[in-house]
């Protein structure tokens, strides 16, 4: 039921204190009402549930508009309601378009701590904890008082019409609604305000990161990117009374950034006409944007200029064509692409958190018991917090239970996630989540395959190196540029996600790499791939010695190989012991190139080796171990190092002169030649070790029959 406020002034006088809180909260913003009011002041403070922007009444709005101050009465519940932070930013702006975001803010936190208090500047307001007495309410009570006889105006004096559903326009129509389901995300919101009115507010502390007036929006499929943009254009319309411009470029996803760009201009000159913009019929984006330039210029308001779905691919010229028009229109663009950094700053969407995560899957219906409780926190956890598939599994709860829907989601035949539900019409989330089908061997495939396969450890790009390196049809001088080209088109598509722990290292949503994991065509290849990842990742048996890199050692007591495993060792040492680096190069002999391609056909016999014995292996795995060490941190170092190196020197090579005689006068062929001894340390104790397993050392001489 609602309830007028007491003590309601006629409609030109001003509340000095309305009262915002959270409904849970009713009881102490009742006694914190009271304690105002003995100060002689007047107070706004409704009972009015309001569960979103639309339910904002007339009479609260009105309320807010006419009052000097807000006072937040902020509990852990406060932040959760949209209708409180709708209230506390329209008194934040007023306060920043004075100078001072804080001004009109004023804060009870009945909670311990105060991280839950958003934004950063708001915890540097008028902040006080909960009084725990009565005289101390009175105090507080009196300090809100004198606070307050400094203001000297209502709130809406420094503005326009607070209410939701005040005359704001919104181009091309139709305006965005928002979702009454949307939860969390409140720092980033605030954060998204900071970027785009650094400019204004000197409190706001710059990040060095993109321009002023702008910021972008990043994350993975379905994470909620345009929700939260269209969450922002809808509570701080307030700071943008010359509307939001929203241009929505999801249609071109996947088609040519030129399609993509096109599909942006006939959006801008559809604005152009509603705002009955004289233009020429073949008027070019640029001459779209200068006519409205123009006119933002003569409306003299500011606006929001929004680009949802930018996608990846766009030089900087185009991005700049992206921004607002004017100084007057701040610039927010949402895209899965990680390589724009220097455009905007940005703000990257994590997972939701648990408890968000938990109060979206339970959006439609509460579990109802403890059992069904235990189970939607699982799921939680299982869908790694991602929105989209929460939201999703959400309105399937209304006709299962939340142990079923755990069940369905990890049983193997038919995806719980694979078909569409949503009343929009979007694609599978499957399908979002995997923007292109997977294809046979491309690097970016293969890398996106490792790295599901090992989520949720991140891998290193040198791990991603080492596995690729083991298979077909990648060489090891060449695999460090194919990965790194990998990494960067997986960064345009925003399927990464940095590491923890160690730079250049990366991860996946554990809902992507479930995708790739079961809706990946070629099997086969992930089978191979999931071989030599762990390989690649067996961690050697003795430590490390000052200076170098630890070295296996196999004994007869330690190891038990099998048949394929010993005969494989076998015919791996015999290629070792008969290649140049085990068997010296004469000094001023031989040639370098062909002592390159003598130890890079290495890497094939030691794929066939490992590739006769994948069966057999198991712990402790003897050859993978020692082919991983040699391979990895002996060969293709070397490799990488002087192919490159040589290689350069050969294409300056004149007709005239022979390839030996040109190698000869190669300035660093002595440097090489010593790098090349230097490995035949190494190459010998690999040798030595496949010895080990095989029982047979070729590098021993043979005692003769007599």
């Amino acid at each position: 039921m609602n309830t007028r406020p007491e003590a309601t002034p006629p409609a030109a006088a001003t509340w000095d204190v309305f009262v915002s809180y959270s409904r849970s909260d009713a009881q102490r913003a009742g006694a914190l009402a009271s304690a105002l009011r003995r100060c002689g002041l007047a107070v706004f403070l409704d009972d009015t549930a309001v569960e979103d922007f639309a339910s904002i009444t007339h009479t609260i709005a009105a309320g807010l508009g006419r009052s000097r101050a807000l006072l937040a009465l902020y509990s852990y519940d406060y932040p959760q309601r949209r209708a409180c932070q709708w209230e506390l930013t329209y008194a934040y702006l007023s306060g920043q378009r004075e100078g001072d975001p804080r001004r009109r803010v004023l804060v009870v936190n009945p909670e311990t701590g105060a991280d839950h208090v958003q934004p950063l500047e708001v915890r540097d307001a008028l902040h006080w904890s909960w009084p725990d007495s009565g005289d101390a309410l009175d105090r507080l009570a009196a300090r809100v008082a004198a606070h307050v006889a400094r203001l000297a105006s209502p709130m809406a004096d420094t503005g326009p019409d607070p209410a939701p559903s005040a005359a704001v326009p919104w181009l091309p129509a139709p305006a965005r609604v928002g979702s009454s389901r949307f939860t969390g995300r409140l720092p980033e919101q605030w954060r998204v305000h900071s970027a785009l009115h650094r400019h204004r507010a000197p409190l706001i502390q710059s990040t060095g990161q993109g321009a002023d007036r702008a910021a972008q929006l990043r994350g993975m499929p379905g994470i909620g990117k345009s929700l939260l943009a269209q969450e922002y254009a809808l509570r701080f319309r307030s700071a943008f009374p010359g509307g939001t411009f929203w241009f929505d470029l999801h249609a071109a996803r996947g088609a040519s950034v030129s399609t993509a760009l096109d599909s942006y201009a006939e959006q801008v000159a559809t604005v152009a006409d509603a705002l009955a913009l004289d233009r020429p019929a073949d008027a070019g984006l640029p001459q779209l944007l200068s006519r409205l330039a123009v006119l933002l210029s003569e409306r003299g308001a500011p606006c929001l200029w929004v680009v949802d779905g930018v996608p990846d691919g766009l030089t900087d010229a185009q991005l700049h064509l992206l921004r607002g028009p004017h100084l007057l229109a701040s610039s927010l663009m949402t895209t899965r692409s990680l390589r724009y950094t220097a455009f905007a700053e940005t703000i990257d969407l994590p997972p939701l958190a648990e408890p968000d995560g938990y109060r979206l899957l339970t959006s439609h219906r509460a579990p109802r018991d403890e059992i069904e409780e235990t189970s939607a926190q699982a799921l939680v956890h299982d869908l790694g917090g991602h929105p989209q598939a929460l939201d999703l599994l959400a309105a399937k709860a209304t006709s299962s239970d939340f142990g079923r829907l755990r069940n369905r989601l990890h049983a193997p035949g038919a995806d719980l996630l694979g078909s569409p539900e949503a009343e929009d019409g979007r694609p599978p989330l499957t399908a979002t989540l995997l923007s292109r089908p997977l294809s046979g061997r491309a690097p970016a495939d293969d890398v996106l395959r490792l790295l599901a396969l090992a989520c949720p450890a991140p891998l290193s790009q040198s791990a991603l190196e080492t596995a690729l390196s083991a298979l077909p049809p990648y060489g090891p001088w060449a695999t460090g540029g194919l990965v790194g080209h990998a990494l960067d088109a997986l960064l345009g598509s925003g399927s990464l996600r940095p590491g923890s722990f160690q730079e250049r290292s990366w991860t996946i949503h554990p809902l992507l790499a479930r995708a790739v994991r079961r809706h990946d065509p070629d099997t086969a290849r992930q089978e191979d791939l999931r071989k030599v990842l762990l390989q690649a990742l067996t961690p050697l048996d003795s430590p490390a010695r000052d200076g170098e890199a630890a070295r296996l050692t196999i004994t007869r007591e330690t190891s038990t190989p099998g048949p394929l495993e010993r005969s494989a060792a076998f015919d791996l040492q015999v290629e070792l012991v008969t290649r140049v680096g085990v068997q010296p190069l004469a000094e001023g002999a031989g040639s370098l190139r062909e002592a390159l391609s003598s130890l890079h056909t290495l890497f094939t016999a030691a794929r066939d080796a490992l590739h006769r014995v994948a069966d057999e292996i198991t712990i402790p795995v003897h050859l993978a171990s020692i082919v991983a060490h040699l391979l990895n941190l002996r060969l293709r170092p070397f490799l990488t190092r002087w192919h490159t190196a040589l290689q350069q020197h050969e294409a300056a090579r004149p007709p005239t002169v022979s390839v030996i005689d040109h190698e000869r006068e190669w300035p660093r062929s002595d440097e090489m030649r010593a790098e090349l001894l230097a490995l035949r340390g190494p190459l010998t104790d690999a040798a030595t070790d496949l010895a080990a397993i095989c029982g047979v050392s070729l590098l021993e001489p043979t005692p003769r029959r007599p």
